[in-house]
């Protein structure tokens, strides 16, 4: 990956214990589309700008071998520190040149990363290391919806509202806009001779989070690490957090859980097989 914002040990700690977003329904998902005509057993998958594991960990029962590849050497040591499975290896690479051997594997993702990526040259590995009938599947998940109390709405626009604070404070970087875009087809849809371009958008993460937890989530998130670094004295975290447990009433606090809901975008495609 060309881009390198997830690299101090502090961010990436923060980064590891507050993502744990993902679930099975992606992987079903997922698998379904790779058996369409490529049957199990898969031997290896490989995981692109896997940060510290969180997704990488879903794909190790489903083949015997699994790769996380980041650039950050941080991202990659929380991966190895969480890490209970022994076909599970992380290495440090960029999402533009895999260290993985040609036509080795029949999976390739890439979950919340692609925006990072320079798309041509990744598309032109996932071929490359791709076996026939292979697939490459590119994740992303929009900004979260805090819709599970009477006040959802208004808990959702103080999200909002503090991610407008960092694109007007200069913080976000505008590849960003991606994620809140969906991931459009003109930038990420898979280049030829990869085919069979799907997008699929009919899965949302629903999750109970405790309010710390929500908060942990958007201070893991790049534009509030720079926006820590141009402005010590900033709150724009505390006040968000405020708003919430206002906003609740009562006797909230950071313990409280909330239905988070995340729209989930998949864009899946696949190299071709051998011609017969």
């Amino acid at each position: 990956m060309a881009c390198r914002l997830f690299e101090s040990a502090d961010h990436t700690a923060t980064y590891a214990k507050f993502r744990s977003f993902w679930t099975t329904d992606i992987t079903d998902r997922i698998l379904t589309y790779l058996r369409e005509k490529l049957p199990a057993p898969y031997d290896h998958a490989i995981d692109v700008g896997c940060g510290s594991g969180q997704f990488t960990q879903l794909l190790a029962p489903h083949f015997k071998q699994v790769t996380g590849i980041d650039i950050s050497a941080n991202q990659v040591s929380e991966a190895i520190k969480g890490n209970h499975r022994k076909n599970i290896t992380y290495k440090t690479g960029s999402g533009e040149c895999f260290p993985i051997a040609d036509q080795s594997v029949e999976l390739v993702t890439c979950v919340q990363a692609a925006h990072w990526i320079d798309m041509d040259k990744f598309y032109a590995e996932a071929y490359r290391v791709l076996k026939p009938n292979g697939c490459v599947v590119l994740a992303t998940h929009s900004t979260p919806i805090l819709d599970s109390n009477p006040h959802g709405n208004q808990l959702t626009k103080y999200v909002t509202l503090y991610e407008e604070k960092l694109w007007e404070a200069s913080c976000c970087d505008e590849r960003m806009k991606h994620v809140y875009n969906r991931y459009p087809d003109d930038v990420f849809a898979c280049r030829p001779p990869l085919e069979d371009h799907l997008r699929d958008e009919t899965i949302t993460l629903e999750h109970d989070l405790k309010v710390e937890n929500i908060i942990g989530f958007f201070r893991s998130m790049s534009p509030y690490v720079i926006y820590v670094k141009k402005y010590s004295n900033g709150e724009i975290l505390e006040t968000l957090q405020r708003d919430i447990l206002q906003t609740l009433g009562g006797n909230a606090t950071l313990d409280t859980k909330l239905r988070v809901t995340l729209p989930v975008t998949l864009l899946l495609s696949r190299k071709p097989g051998f011609k017969t």
